[in-house]
């Protein structure tokens, strides 16, 4: 008998391809990264028009303060984002979009739904509301191990 592939490898080999699929679509039509895109999406659905605290972004995207700073420096670079103190706490920084960020969320929000078609093309919608369960339930307990090690 064949030996199974753990799950867990298939799962990050998915996410992997996702995100190279996502990474290629983005770098050639934007020159921007797939944690680049989640960034300005995430900038453009909480601020509208307000600033947002750099850690908060640390915490959404599940990274380091490190990684974090790599990725609002390449977009700061790119002109699509601004980043200053805060008035209140200089320790603080707080990020908000520039117009041209602002102008190239949409395209950032379709090529999303265009990998999430990829991902999705095989299953019915049944199976991926129960995939979508299954993997949220998996998160739910991988966060609570994390939290306890």
């Amino acid at each position: 008998m064949a030996e199974q592939v753990p799950l867990s490898r298939m799962i990050g080999y998915c996410g992997h391809l996702g995100k190279l699929y996502l990474d290629t679509r983005l770098r050639e039509q934007y020159n921007v990264t797939a944690p680049q895109s989640y960034t300005l999406l995430y900038l453009a659905k909480l601020s509208e028009g307000r600033e947002v605290m750099q850690r908060d972004l640390e915490r959404e995207l599940h990274l380091k303060a490190s990684t974090v700073n790599g990725i609002v420096d390449r977009l700061e670079e790119k002109g699509y984002v601004l980043r200053r103190q805060s008035q209140e706490d200089g320790r603080r920084r707080m990020l908000s979009l520039t117009e041209a960020g602002q102008a190239i969320t949409e395209d950032f929000r379709a090529a999303l739904e265009d990998t999430d078609r990829v991902f999705c093309a095989v299953l019915s919608a049944e199976e991926q509301t129960q995939l979508r369960d299954m993997l949220a339930r998996l998160i739910r307990n991988l966060e609570n191990e994390v939290a306890h090690t």
